[in-house]
C-alpha cells in the first residue's frame, strides 16, 4: 500500500512537467517547425556564406568574387536555454534529495522501504555522476574549441565586382 502511495506521489510530481515540456517541444504547425530548422541551420553555417541572390543575366556576365570566411565567437544566444536547463537540474537534484530523506524516514517506520531508499540512493548517485560528466565535457570543449580572430563580419567589397554594363 505504501509503495502504491509513493508511486502516485511520484507520478503526480513527474507527469505534469513531462507533458508540459512535450507539448512545448512539438510544433503545432509545419511552418513553425520549418522556421526552427532553418534557424538551426543558419546558426551552424558561417554567416558570410549566405550569397545574395543574383539574376541569371548577371550570373552569366560576371560571377561574384569569392570572399574568405571569417568566423567569430558567437554571443551566447542560448543563455535563456542554459538558465532553464540549470533550473531544471537544480529541481531534479532537490527532488532526488528530498526523495532520499523521505524514503529514509519511511524505511525507519517500515523496513520494507529500505529497498526503495537504496534505489533512490542509486538514482541520486547516477544523477550526480551524469552532472559531473556533463561539466567535465563542457570544460574540455571550452579548452579545445577556439574561434579564429576577426575584426568583423566578412563583407564582399563592391569595387571588386565587375559591372555588367
Amino acid at each position: 500500500m505504501v509503495l502504491l502511495i509513493l508511486a502516485v506521489l511520484w507520478a503526480a510530481m513527474l507527469v505534469p512537467p513531462y507533458l508540459r515540456n512535450r507539448a512545448e517541444a512539438r510544433p503545432a504547425d509545419s511552418i513553425g517547425a520549418f522556421r526552427r530548422q532553418m534557424s538551426t541551420i543558419s546558426r551552424t553555417t558561417p554567416s558570410s556564406l549566405s550569397i545574395p541572390f543574383v539574376t541569371a543575366r548577371r550570373a552569366l556576365v560576371a560571377p561574384p568574387v569569392a570572399v574568405p570566411v571569417v568566423r567569430r565567437a558567437a554571443p551566447r544566444a542560448n543563455a535563456p536555454t542554459r538558465a532553464r536547463s540549470q533550473k531544471r537540474r537544480r529541481d531534479v537534484f532537490a527532488f532526488l534529495l528530498a526523495a532520499m530523506v523521505i524514503s529514509l524516514a519511511l524505511s525507519l517506520l517500515a523496513p520494507m522501504m529500505l529497498l526503495v531508499h537504496l534505489v533512490v540512493d542509486a538514482l541520486f548517485a547516477v544523477y550526480v555522476g551524469v552532472l559531473i560528466r556533463m561539466r567535465n565535457v563542457a570544460a574540455e570543449r571550452e579548452m579545445k574549441v577556439r574561434f579564429l580572430p576577426g575584426a568583423g563580419p566578412a563583407v564582399e567589397p563592391l569595387l571588386l565586382r565587375r559591372s555588367a554594363n
